[in-house]
């Protein structure tokens, strides 16, 4: 439940970061994804990063 909960709140930020521009093309969406997925996966327990959205 709190990993769904982790990759809402991921998703929610990737959709915002879209939204102000911050990725603007789906090759930047996919990146970010994957990077964001893979640390994310390192922190067992800790709240998806903000590295894209800052």
């Amino acid at each position: 439940m709190k990993e769904q909960e982790q990759y809402k709140t991921l998703l929610k930020k990737v959709i915002e970061a879209t939204e102000n521009n911050k990725i603007n093309t789906s090759e930047e969406l996919i990146q970010t994804l994957v990077y964001e997925l893979k640390n994310n996966s390192k922190q067992v327990g800790k709240a998806p990063s903000q590295s894209f959205a800052q």
